[in-house]
């Protein structure tokens, strides 16, 4: 288990109590109030209350500062970044595993930190979480949680995630549970490891969690082309995926009638691969792991159909837009999307396919493509042209993958490029 760092303070706002009390950048906070402070989650929590007793540290001298505050007055204190814990697990389908060379260098870190799983929806399969850890989560209610589960069998949870020990993860889902912290769960299927029996085991015992244990989604194994020395895994077929759909749609009509709720939802990929119709809308019900790529395509489609009602008829000058997909949402452009568009007077659209030549062309999502990738499947392209790009396919800092720009591409490409992070953004300046 990592050691924490001191949670050292990096600003100290103008103004404020910290900075009226003489807190000053390079302080180490060790506790409030008595209680050991071991990250921001930590200062957060135990700096509600009014009377504040904030032991520090000043280059190896401790000293005290006594605050009293009103509510929603800003103490004033930023800390330097927190040090997350480090996943030591060796799962077969790991896909950090499978990434190639010069990527953005976050994408080469494993974490597994349950502080992640709760500020972002990382998630994490709690095999190095102990006793205190899960006594903070209940005492400081860290919820929602988000579980990499992939089977309840031990035998096959240890072989999947190279454990040597049973990590005994439905003590760790009861307690939880029984403290009312709302988890989602995860599934990555990989055939001929955890499907049939299995898969139908691992949904029947995290029912019974249920409401506690929210949602389970199952999501289909990613594979690359770079997967030299790493456990032969089999993808993710059509066939297969048409299996999965009918295995869990008899599991989501029982569950459904127990509780109203499917339980269980399938990542769009089945769907999409399978080329079965997607759910409607109302199957998702809040939606609640569509960041896992469960209910992404209809939630897409429902936002498209609304904003088609605001469209123009006819631009106010020719416009020539390129919208690029990867290879398993094509289809859904190409039969929904595009002919909408080119529809409106003075618009031409045209449907642009990449493949992932970085990760292989057995990864197929928008999300995982390149710069360069981009870049070979729009070159040449028309100077006037506008390309239109998926938001998913840039991190939070505007990267792609391999660490190109839109504005590189731009340059490259010789032609304008937009990240459509929002569809009534179309109409704009038309």
């Amino acid at each position: 288990m990592q050691k924490e760092a001191p949670l050292k303070v990096s600003v100290v706002r103008k103004g404020s109590l910290a900075e009226s009390a003489d807190v000053q950048s390079g302080d180490s906070l060790i506790s409030i109030n008595g209680n050991l402070v071991q990250d921001v989650i930590d200062f957060y929590f135990y700096s509600a209350e009014e009377a504040l007793d904030m032991l520090f540290d000043r280059n190896g001298s401790p000293f005290t500062v006594t605050l009293e505050r009103s509510f929603g007055d800003d103490i004033g204190l930023e800390f330097e970044p927190m040090r997350y814990k480090y996943c030591g697990n060796h799962c077969v389908f790991c896909f950090v595993d499978q990434n190639p060379r010069n990527l953005r260098s976050s994408l080469y870190f494993k974490d597994e930190d349950f502080r992640l799983s709760f500020l972002y929806g990382n998630y994490v399969t709690l095999t190095n979480i102990h006793e205190a850890e899960l006594a903070r989560i209940a005492e400081q209610r860290l919820s929602p949680l988000y579980v990499s589960v992939h089977a309840i069998n031990p035998d096959i949870r240890k072989k999947m995630l190279g454990l040597t020990n049973d990590d005994n993860l439905l003590e760790k889902i009861q307690y939880l549970t029984s403290h009312q912290i709302e988890l989602h769960g995860q599934i990555v299927l990989c055939p001929g490891w955890n499907d049939g029996t299995i898969l139908e085991e691992t949904m029947d015992t995290l029912f019974r969690f249920f409401p506690e244990f929210r949602t389970l989604a199952v999501v289909p194994v990613g594979l690359t082309r770079h997967r030299d020395k790493l456990t032969n895994l089999a993808p993710v077929t059509p066939e297969f995926a048409d299996e999965v759909i009918t295995l869990v749609s008899a599991y989501q009509r029982k569950f459904e009638e127990t509780c109203d709720e499917p339980f269980v939802y399938l990542a769009d990929e089945f769907y999409l691969k399978a080329q079965r119709p997607l759910p409607p809308a109302d199957h998702y019900r809040e939606y609640w792991q569509i960041e896992n790529g469960v209910g992404l395509t209809r939630d897409f489609l429902d936002t498209f159909d609304h904003v088609m009602q605001s469209a123009p008829d006819r631009m106010k000058k020719p416009m020539h837009w390129i919208w690029v997909s990867g290879v398993l949402a094509g289809p859904v452009l190409r039969e929904n999307i595009i002919p909408r568009l080119s529809a409106i007077e003075n618009l031409h659209v045209e449907l642009c396919i990449a493949e992932n030549h970085l990760m292989g062309s057995s990864v197929t999502v928008s999300g995982l493509l390149s710069g360069e990738d981009f870049y070979q499947a729009l070159h040449p392209v028309a100077s006037e042209a506008i390309v239109m790009l998926p938001p998913n396919c840039v991190n939070e800092d505007g990267l792609f993958l391999d660490n190109w720009t839109p504005a590189r591409l731009s340059e490259a490409l010789n032609c304008r490029v937009q990240i459509v992070d929002s569809l009534d953004a179309l109409w704009k300046n038309t």
